[in-house]
């Protein structure tokens, strides 16, 4: 169930969406989010605990193997060669739908989601899901807010968010990714240059850049997924 929540969204938003914006990360950040931070800590213990959650959740794997076998627009996990990178995508993506939420005054209480969570199959399920993107179990309660968020914006524009994208619905389909990169710019992003570039042609997390590591931001995992760097 919670795959079809997945692929509702990026279905729509898969085409040359935002994921950060570009200038230097202050010292110790993975990412700068307006006044918030990803510190690197945050990011590595994130990364370290999904390593332990993750040999103990198969379903995961079979998850990560199922969306590789389709073509959803979306690489699951967000940068196979990179666990950091792919939960750092995940915890701007938390982030970036949260102000969206703001900005269109979406409900997303606890209690909404945790009703959303029961009617997609559980929180089992939604483990592994999470650990297939990227996340240990813990973020499980933020991960599923952000596809309450995605499903009530769908719904909104009249979009059905358990059906392929319908070419009628173009219009409504723009400004649902209008919402979504106005409110990326409304949070002013930036990326530690050693997780990602930015790539002013695609707005999105690009791959590492030696030539742009810094040795004050962590221990860059030289992983560019065979992707030409751009800038």
């Amino acid at each position: 169930m919670f795959r079809k929540s997945l692929k509702a969204a990026v279905s729509v938003l898969a085409a040359g969406t935002a994921l950060a914006a570009c200038g230097p990360a202050k010292p110790g950040a993975a990412a700068v989010i307006g006044n918030d931070r990803i510190t690197v800590a945050t990011l590595d213990s994130a990364v370290s605990r999904w390593s332990k959650e993750l040999p103990k959740y198969p379903e995961a794997q079979q998850i990560v193997e199922q969306a590789q076998g389709q073509q959803s627009g979306q690489q699951v996990p967000f940068d196979p060669s990179s666990p950091r990178r792919s939960a750092l995508f995940q915890l701007i993506e938390i982030r970036a739908w949260d102000q969206v939420a703001r900005e269109k005054s979406i409900p997303a209480s606890q209690g909404q989601v945790d009703a959303f969570i029961a009617s997609q199959g559980g929180s089992k399920d939604l483990d592994a899901y999470v650990l297939a993107e990227g996340l240990p179990t813990s973020y499980a309660d933020d991960f599923a807010r952000t596809l309450l968020i995605q499903q009530t914006m769908l719904q909104r524009y009249g979009i059905n968010p358990n059906q392929p994208a319908d070419p009628s619905k173009q219009a409504q389909i723009e400004q649902l990714r209008s919402d979504y990169t106005g409110a990326l710019r409304h949070l002013d992003i930036t990326v530690n240059p050693r997780l990602g570039t930015f790539s002013h042609k695609t707005l999105n997390l690009g791959p590492v850049c030696p030539r742009l590591s810094t040795p004050d931001s962590g221990t860059p995992d030289g992983a560019s997924g065979g992707v030409k760097c751009q800038v």
